[in-house]
């Protein structure tokens, strides 16, 4: 908008062996949607690919706008020479809409296209799109009406493009940001859950909710205060109730919680893959910014369909990605979990990402929610953002994912927005995403985040806080029922904490188990589990094994071996009588590190 002259690879800007030539009818104006077709022709000497990407000029009116917005894409399939391809765009208003936090349309809070004049062009990047036609409203049109949520409270100036003359000439302008006016405990306070009485133990099981004997409140009256102030806890990391190597269980992580027939779920590491860190392979995928690259999201949405029968085979219910940042600086040291300074590129490839996950069943937590735009100082920083600027840029894309995509998972960051850190933020996790955005799923917080409320410190024990956001799962704690000095059971005590906003998490928690493969492999009769031979295995690496015989029961002593960092030892089991068998293994690594992991593959 502002400095173009600067820009050597305008947005969209890509290289092929070939040309292509791109025709666009006139564009019709519908009720709350603008359609056209596009033509796009191979006019060069080779085969290959074209991205055809639409941009929308909107009038520069009372909000001030950018000088064209991403509103559309599509590619083309492989096109051989002289052929050609036909698109069909049917454009919704919300694509190219802007937010009025303080209603100087007219309109109040909401979305809006204010009056005037609309051009729209398309092409093969930002710089080249021709003028393919226009449309013009006599008035300002309301998209979506809303409340305020998390606005900033520290007064700062904001920039914006201000008009000199009527919206031909575009200069640098300046402004006050509008500050928050409601409290986020306000809304919390207003909006508290109902309680669930308390019934005790009825004997029923979550099997008995997934095939209709009972309904999610009645399980749910079951649960216990311990048992309530327990589901919100995420195992790991390598958690030993899971897959090997992964980062965190949830769920059935406690006996009591496991006997009502809660299945534990797995997380893993991502998002370009699954990370194991147990010697297991898995395939390493392209990283996001690459994958946007491509504009392609049909490709995107086959590939992580491969990797979701990846995690199916490693009992894997949710991959950690797909990312969902913004690149705001090119030295982000997250970066490469990105896909683009592009909101709008961004939802598209994340619910792409979302929606090849979920073709065998399995899915992913969008992250980081939200404004996790730095690396350095993650966990202290106070991202400090306008209300326009966080609905249009910061959470556009999340938005995308979440409506297009279905995401079912969400983890927020380790930082604060606007003085809240965001794994306690009641605006982030409950007006606008749950209320505001129809998302049905868990949120977790990121991996031992720090946690506040607007009338707290950030720490990593405020799990009162959490739950009264709506951020369901605290991730992780080294044991289920470990005294980590949390502060969920003293809050319920207090009363500054409910049964009823334990009650939700748990109904959040369940409901997504009830659908997961979790509630398949450990809830459902007739599964059954093949076994290897462990002997042969361990003959491929080389590696001589003792093998240690129980018969009924026994104990294996390990206390003579003396484990060394960046070895691997194995220890085969023989059992000489048929039968069920739990085997439980305890370690512990040199004591001063709280991040120290050990793997282990039973």
């Amino acid at each position: 908008t502002f400095a173009k002259d600067k820009v050597m690879y305008p947005f969209g800007y890509g290289l092929s062996y070939t040309d292509f030539e791109i025709k666009t009818s006139g564009v019709t104006l519908n009720k709350d949607s603008i359609a056209f077709d596009a033509e796009v022709k191979n006019v060069g000497p080779l085969s290959g690919k074209e991205v055809c990407q639409i941009y929308v000029k909107a009038p520069n009116g009372q909000l001030g706008k950018a000088s064209r917005v991403l509103c559309a894409f599509k590619k083309t399939s492989e096109l051989a020479p002289g052929s050609l391809e036909k698109l069909a765009f049917d454009i919704p208003f919300a694509a190219f809409a802007s937010f009025d936090e303080t209603g100087k349309c007219g309109l109040g809070t909401c979305w809006v296209l204010e009056k005037g004049t609309y051009e729209v062009y398309a092409g093969e990047n930002v710089r080249d799109a021709a003028l393919s036609g226009t449309f013009t409203l006599d008035e300002n049109v309301l998209v979506e009406k809303l409340e305020n949520a998390m606005g900033p409270v520290i007064p700062f100036k904001r920039m914006i493009a201000a008009s000199s003359d009527g919206g031909n000439t575009v200069t640098v302008g300046y402004e006050d940001v509008p500050l928050r006016k409601d409290t986020q405990r306000s809304r919390r306070d207003a909006r508290l859950p109902r309680e669930i009485p308390l019934t005790g133990d009825k004997g029923y099981k979550l099997k008995d909710v997934k095939e209709g004997r009972v309904s999610m409140d009645d399980f749910i009256a079951q649960l216990d205060k311990e048992e309530l102030c327990t589901i919100i806890r995420g195992e790991g990391m390598s958690s030993k109730q899971v897959t090997p190597g992964t980062a965190a269980a949830f769920g059935g992580i406690s006996p009591a919680l496991k006997a009502k027939g809660i299945p534990v779920g797995c997380m893993d590491d991502g998002p370009s893959g699954m990370r194991l860190d147990s010697g297991m392979k898995a395939f390493s995928l392209p990283n996001g910014t690459l994958m946007a690259c491509t504009f392609n999201t049909g490709l995107v949405e086959e590939l992580y369909s491969f990797l979701a029968i990846e995690m199916l085979k490693n009992n894997v219910d949710i991959l950690l990605g797909p990312g969902m940042n913004i690149h705001r600086h090119p030295l982000n040291g997250r970066n490469f979990e990105y896909f683009s300074e592009d909101p709008f590129i961004t939802g598209q490839m994340g619910a792409a990402q979302i929606r090849g996950l979920k073709s065998a069943g399995v899915t992913g937590s969008i992250k980081h929610f939200a404004c996790n735009n730095q690396e350095t100082g993650r966990l202290q920083m106070d991202q400090r953002v306008s209300e326009r600027a966080l609905r249009e840029i910061y959470l556009k894309g999340f938005e995308i994912a979440v409506k297009e995509g279905n995401a079912d998972a969400v983890m927020t960051t380790y930082g604060q927005v606007n003085g809240v850190w965001t794994s306690g933020c009641y605006d982030l996790n409950t007006t606008i995403l749950r209320n505001q955005w129809g998302f049905k799923g868990i949120v977790m917080t990121d991996w031992w985040a720090r946690i506040s409320d607007e009338e707290s410190e950030g720490n990593r024990t405020n799990f009162a806080a959490m739950v009264r956001a709506q951020n369901d799962i605290y991730c992780c704690v080294p044991g289920a029922l470990e005294d980590i000095g949390d502060n969920a059971r003293s809050s319920v005590d207090d009363g500054s904490l409910t049964i009823g906003e334990l009650q939700r998490t748990a109904v959040n928690v369940c409901s997504f188990l009830l659908d997961s493969p979790a509630f398949i492999r450990q809830c459902l009769d007739g599964i059954e589990v093949e076994v290897t031979g462990a002997e042969e295995g361990f003959a491929d690496k080389g590696v001589d094994v003792e093998y240690i015989k129980i018969n009924g029961e026994g104990t294996i002593d390990l206390s003579d071996v003396e484990f060394k960092r960046g070895s691997s030892y194995y220890f085969g089991i023989e059992l000489e009588d048929l039968g069920k068998y739990e085997v439980t293994m305890t370690a512990h690594g040199l004591p001063g590190n709280e991040l120290a992991q050990l793997p282990a593959v039973l």
